[in-house]
């Protein structure tokens, strides 16, 4: 695409806006609005006449003073209520479409038991890597492309960093850009079918509370996925996610989602994000230089078939946010220069998954390969049994996975039979729980739709209390940064020990039952290939608790 296509695609991008505004029926959009857009479209139109006027350099030299990007920019950062207003009737997309999506988590860092962040060393000057993240990468991206925001991550955001959260939330308000992601960030196809729903309606029930809105897309933690995982997804009324290529079968076209059909007449869209996401990643070369970035991905990935026809397409780059100024610095100026000026620059429209999909509902089919996942080669070995996607002795994970499997499928039957006692049904008390443990609604609201209201005394309550937070920790105990790397004697393993002690403790004050003896059993089976410390090492060497708060040992 020359400088004299890009001027006449300016000049229909302001067209589009102008017939939007029309739409609007009414002085909805203020007038510095309409005289930025006004702008647009005469700078567009003059580079357009100099073109055809054979007078080039004066159009370079025009373009290169920012006749195009300034407005473009004005507009951009025009007040959020008068982009909503916009967006109402803005259900047209540009031709080429692209969205940078960054997968923005942390896994929770709190001692479970005090609630605090220790000191972690390697995060100097800052006090532990929460603060270094968001300092490096959360607080520069806040209102920076498409997003998911871990739960875990929003929690802490929202109490340490409210000025941040609060960006990262209304960068949603127009573009409809975020995602919502399953909970506690575990590998949906190892979980049961039931933790598989909890984990889903607790990510929708994050999402709604802080977005204000309904989610309909969903990241799944490292896109592990398999067609019981994506059915129960669409049982719980999400619509879409994304997947990496080497996870789908066959061919298909990258520049549009596709449907993947489940059970019972269900199905869901999925978005293929391109093999530009793994370069995007690792290559420090490929992202130097935002233009050439743009130049080049309009060489190499535009679909011209589709451009000729007229066709709309669109293009997904899905990494780690974090990339984005902690583990790549810099990154987060190379994100805001692409987004803000090179894409639109050479003719690409960034543009929400939403938004698309609303515009060009998915028509096509696709199969999937199952189970699969964007960081493992070999399925979702990784955080299984191993797999040569990790150097050294992977044997650890399978019997730490199998120790904690274990564990929860003996809490669940304390559980179960417990909190049977005062809850209706204790499996969707827990689906529904996560309001309650978070403060989002008084408790007697709770406990009108889930108790029995014969056992509604103070001792039925703490104690049906006491076991939804042990369920809570157990699920913090699959979470996924457990298995993900090399070796048991890491801070990650030792994390979700960490949360399986603190289910172990409130099981125990709830109950009387002992969980601990058969877990640390159970923990002797793994060991580190390093340090040839077992989980039970790991186990004892957690920070001490008062003794009554677990069972003797």
């Amino acid at each position: 695409m020359n400088l004299s296509e890009i001027a006449q695609f300016r000049q229909r991008q302001a067209a589009e806006e102008a017939s939007a505004r029309l739409a609007l029926n009414g002085p909805a959009i203020t007038a510095s609005h309409e005289a930025i857009l006004a702008r647009m479209e005469q700078g567009a139109s003059t580079l357009f006449q100099l073109f055809q006027q054979g007078r080039s350099e004066e159009a370079y030299a025009l373009w290169e003073a920012g006749i195009l990007g300034q407005e473009y920019n004005q507009w951009r950062e025009t007040s959020m209520r008068e982009q909503q207003l916009l967006h109402r009737t803005q259900t047209s997309v540009g031709l080429v479409n692209i969205a940078v999506h960054g997968h923005f988590y942390q896994p929770p860092r709190e001692d479970p038991f005090t609630g605090m962040i220790p000191q972690e060393p390697g995060a100097a000057p800052f006090r532990n890597f929460n603060e270094k993240i968001t300092a490096e990468c959360y607080r520069p991206n806040a209102e920076a492309g498409n997003f998911n925001l871990g739960p875990t991550l929003a929690c802490w955001l929202e109490k340490a960093h409210p000025e941040v959260y609060r960006r990262i939330i209304e960068a949603d308000r127009f573009h409809h850009n975020a995602l919502a992601q399953g909970y506690n960030h575990v590998i949906l196809p190892l979980a049961s079918e039931r933790d598989k729903r909890t984990q889903i309606l607790w990510g929708m029930q994050d999402f709604r509370h802080r977005f204000g809105r309904e989610p309909r897309g969903m990241w799944i933690a490292e896109t592990a996925v398999d067609i019981e995982t994506l059915d129960m997804m669409a049982q719980c009324g999400i619509q879409f996610t994304l997947l990496a290529p080497w996870q789908v079968k066959g061919t298909f076209d990258l520049t549009e989602p596709c449907l993947v059909r489940l059970k019972e007449g269900r199905c869901i869209t999925v978005f293929i994000f391109n093999d530009l996401s793994g370069a995007v990643s690792y290559d420090d070369a490929a992202t130097a230089d935002a233009n050439a970035f743009a130049a080049s991905y309009q060489r190499s990935y535009l679909n011209h078939d589709k451009a000729g026809a007229r066709v709309p397409q669109m293009h997904v780059i899905a990494t780690d946010g974090e990339l984005y100024g902690h583990h790549k610095p810099f990154r987060d100026r190379f994100l805001s220069h692409f987004l803000q000026r090179s894409a639109p620059a050479y003719g690409m429209s960034p543009c929400s998954l939403e938004r698309y999909l609303e515009a060009c509902p998915a028509t096509k089919e696709m199969e999937l390969h199952e189970p699969s996942s964007w960081s493992c080669m070999h399925g979702v070995d990784r955080w299984s049994v191993g797999c040569a996607c990790t150097p050294g002795k992977s044997h650890w994970k399978d019997a730490l996975r199998c120790a904690l499997t274990q564990l929860a499928e003996r809490a669940d039957v304390l559980f179960e039979q417990y909190a049977g006692q005062t809850l209706s049904d204790p499996w969707v008390a827990r689906d529904d729980a996560l309001a309650l443990r978070n403060g989002w609604e008084i408790p007697e609201r709770f406990w009108m739709r889930h108790g029995l209201t014969e056992r509604l005394d103070v001792a039925h309550i703490q104690q049906a209390e006491l076991l939804l937070e042990a369920e809570y920790w157990l699920q913090c105990s699959q979470t996924s940064c457990g298995f993900f790397f090399e070796d048991l004697d890491r801070i990650e393993p030792v994390n979700i020990i960490a949360a399986a002690r603190r289910a172990i403790s409130l099981f125990w004050l709830a109950t009387g039952y002992d969980l601990q003896r058969r877990f640390l059993k159970d923990l002797e089976q793994t060991r580190s290939w390093r340090t040839d410390r077992t989980g039970v090492d790991l186990y004892h060497a957690l920070p001490v608790v008062p003794e009554n708060l677990l069972p003797p040992q």
